[in-house]
């Protein structure tokens, strides 16, 4: 790819973060902040006393241990941010092309040196790598934010930071797992990329309602006609179950990236993303 390619691209890319960032800023932000508020109300229910005695736990709790081991501690608290990051992608996804047709954008980006198949890939580019990023950055701005006011609740009751600094230490780590996590998810979860974007790139009204449709429809039909449920059974195998796209150790990135269910969801997304980018030749 050369530059002047790379360049587009990268502008594809920016114009989807910036006509949504509410999906991939404001809304973790949001969370964030509930979060921080929810803390803060908590916190002020309880006794100064009882606030030291728990942060000296914790920081007995964490002195000493390696950040690696206490990192997927801090993954579940991410919980929140990787529930909003799926809802956000559901949302962009089943609109985004839609969108182009209906406000008519689509004919811009066709008379410039821009092929569908660009267009298409910065939309998967955006939440398989952009989106997670800023989200990671939001949950880091949180850990910032708690990290500070334990260091002066410390400071203020003469306890020992050691602990608390280790506990940072295994708040940072967990966001490499939190975004690679997203990453792997993302890739996991491509079949359902692809079939939201093929929908929002042919239907003419309510995209979300075409894509859910057809899905139960030819489900329905899989088990009338041949009486088996292998379509729904597979989907619930890649959505069902976390620790197949979680990532907990470095050890295991190789083994969930790189496996039979992985690649064949991949050929399977591309064959999607394939049909998403041969229907947005057609205008409505």
């Amino acid at each position: 790819m050369d530059k002047f390619a790379l360049l587009q691209f990268y502008a594809l890319a920016k114009r989807e973060v910036l006509e949504h960032r509410n999906l991939f800023v404001g809304a973790p932000a949001m969370v964030a902040l509930l979060i921080l508020v929810a803390s803060i109300w908590v916190a002020l229910q309880l006794e100064q006393a009882e606030l030291a005695a728990a942060l000296e736990y914790l920081a007995i709790l964490f002195d000493g241990l390696s950040p690696f081991d206490m990192a997927p501690f801090f993954m579940l608290l991410a919980i929140p941010f990787f529930a909003t990051l799926y809802v956000c992608s559901v949302i962009y996804l089943i609109n985004t092309l839609y969108q182009d047709r209906k406000e008519m954008s689509v004919l811009f980006w066709q008379s410039m040196p821009v092929s569908n198949l660009q267009t298409v890939l910065s939309k998967v580019f955006t939440i398989v790598v952009v989106a997670p990023i800023f989200y990671v950055l939001i949950i880091f701005a949180l850990y910032l934010i708690a990290m500070i006011w334990l260091t002066l609740l410390g400071i203020s009751n003469d306890i020992n930071l050691v602990g608390i600094g280790w506990m940072f230490l295994a708040a940072l780590t967990s966001l490499l797992f939190i975004y690679i996590s997203a990453f792997v998810t993302s890739l996991w979860l491509l079949p359902s990329m692809g079939w939201l974007l093929l929908f929002s790139a042919f239907a003419k009204k309510t995209p979300l309602l075409w894509a859910a449709g057809v899905f139960i429809l030819v489900g329905f039909l899989e088990d009338f006609v041949f009486g088996t449920q292998y379509l729904a059974n597979w989907v619930e195998s890649r959505a069902a179950n976390p620790n197949q796209y979680f990532i907990f150790d470095f050890q295991s990135v190789f083994e969930k990236l790189f496996n039979y269910d992985m690649l064949f969801g991949l050929l399977v997304g591309s064959i999607l993303l394939a049909g998403a980018v041969y229907m947005r030749r057609f205008i409505d």
